[in-house]
Order: structure tokens, then sequence, then C-alpha cells
């Protein structure tokens, strides 16, 4: 099949839901190469409309979605809930419900977990928390939409990483989310106030932080020298960071 020949005649074929399948295809004989390059190159954004209802399937079959996958799953199917077509929105429920019933298993695991010892060593009950704090704040935000549920789950998760910070020194990556849940709470003096008194070093992930809260409390005057500071650091920053840093200052690298 040569040229734009395989764009005529492709109606005409087997129409793989897969790029996976697109391949078994092919090396079966069924149907060209161009087929595969086709499926494994006409990709769009998930949440772009109208959406791929087969790429949001094969996503939400995967068990170990992050947060970020997550909430674009759950603003989606917040939209498809109030479709027309009553598959549809009873999919989007179905799916909805499948999100959060992930995280209500691991919930109830780890809720399992402290009961049966209740007087179990505070070093080991403190990762259990940890691990419930981070669930609720990402329960939190999924519900975004949903104020009073979205409140409540940050509430929780602030109890949680509390309990931690009362028995051990909080980790750098806690010490961020026990931030992020007061920022979402709109309690930045007590985000500032922690940070000050949890982070010893004065590294470029305390910079950060510093200068989230201060971008949160809309006080610019703070975070542009606090920037100017991280990119005299950015030899040592992460890509993302880097990437982050640049756009702040309205770099070009």
């Amino acid at each position: 099949m040569e040229g734009f020949e395989f764009f005529k005649s492709s109606r005409e074929l087997y129409r793989p839901k897969t790029p996976a399948a697109a391949l078994k295809a092919y090396e079966t004989g069924f149907n060209p190469i161009e087929m595969f390059i086709f499926k494994s190159g006409s990709t769009k954004p998930l949440n772009e409309e109208p959406f791929d209802m087969e790429a949001i399937e094969r996503l939400l079959s995967r068990k170990d979605l992050d947060l970020e996958a997550n909430v674009v799953l759950i603003g989606i199917f917040e939209k498809l809930i109030y479709s027309h077509d009553q598959e549809t929105a009873l999919f989007a429920a179905e799916s909805i419900n499948i999100i959060e019933n992930r995280y209500n298993s691991r919930i109830e695991q780890l809720k399992e977990l402290l009961a049966k010892d209740p007087e179990k060593d505070n070093d080991e009950s403190s990762e259990v928390h940890s691990e419930l704090g981070k669930i609720f704040f990402e329960l939190a935000m999924i519900n975004g939409s949903r104020v009073s549920i979205k409140k409540f789950y940050f509430k929780e998760a602030y109890s949680r990483m509390n309990f931690v910070r009362a028995h051990r020194k909080l980790t750098i990556e806690e010490l961020g989310l026990m931030v992020r849940i007061l920022l979402e709470l709109q309690l930045y003096r007590n985000a500032m106030d922690i940070l000050e008194r949890e982070s010893n070093e004065k590294d470029t992930d305390y910079l950060f932080l510093k200068a989230e809260i201060a971008f949160a409390m809309k006080k610019y005057d703070l975070v542009f020298p606090l920037c100017r500071e991280l990119r005299e650091k950015a030899e040592d920053l992460p890509a993302e960071r880097k990437m982050l840093l640049y756009y702040w200052l309205g770099d070009e690298q």
C-alpha cells in the first residue's frame, strides 16, 4: 500500500481499538503497517472534546493511576454525567465510583492496620497516618467541584499529618504535603509557620515551598527574591522545577 492509498481504503480494513491490537493485526498479516502507524500516532489530549471514550476506558482500567490522571478523569466524568445518552451518563457515574472506591479500599486497609494494634510503635503508625494523609489529600483534590466534601477531606488529611508531625520530624515530601493542605484551607500563615519550624535546611525544597506560600498570600515582593535565589541554584534543580522557575521569572530558557 503506497502513498495515500491507506486513507482511501482504511474503511475496508479491520480497525483495531488500540496500538497494541493494531501491531498484532500487522504481525498476523491482517492489516498493513500503515494502520499501526496511524493508530499509534493519532492521539489527542484526553480531556479534549469530543472525548475519546476508548482511550478513557483504557486509562480507567489501570489501577496505578496518579493524582494528575485521576483529576483529569473525574473532570471528564463530571461532564459526561450530564450526557443526554443514558449509557454514557451511567458509565460516567460508575467510573467516578470506581476511582473513589479505589481510594476508599486503601483507606480501609490502612485503618485495619491501625485497629489491629492500637499500641503499635509510633514510628510505624506514623507511616500509616502519613499514607492516609496523602490519600485524603488526593480525595480532596479529585472532589474539587464539591466544596464541602473537599474541605472535609482536607481536614482529615491535616489531622493525619498532624499526628505524624507530633511523633517525628516530617520528611520533605510530607512537609510539602502539609504546606499544600494548609494552602488549600487558606491557612497561609500556619503554612509559613510550619515550614519555618520544620525545615532546618534552607535548601531548594524549602525555597520552592516558601515561594509557593508567598505566591498564595499574594506577597509577590517575597516571591521574586526567592526565585532569583533559586535561579542561582538552577544547576541543581530537576528539569521540571527548572522550567517552572524560568516560567515564574519570565526567562526564555
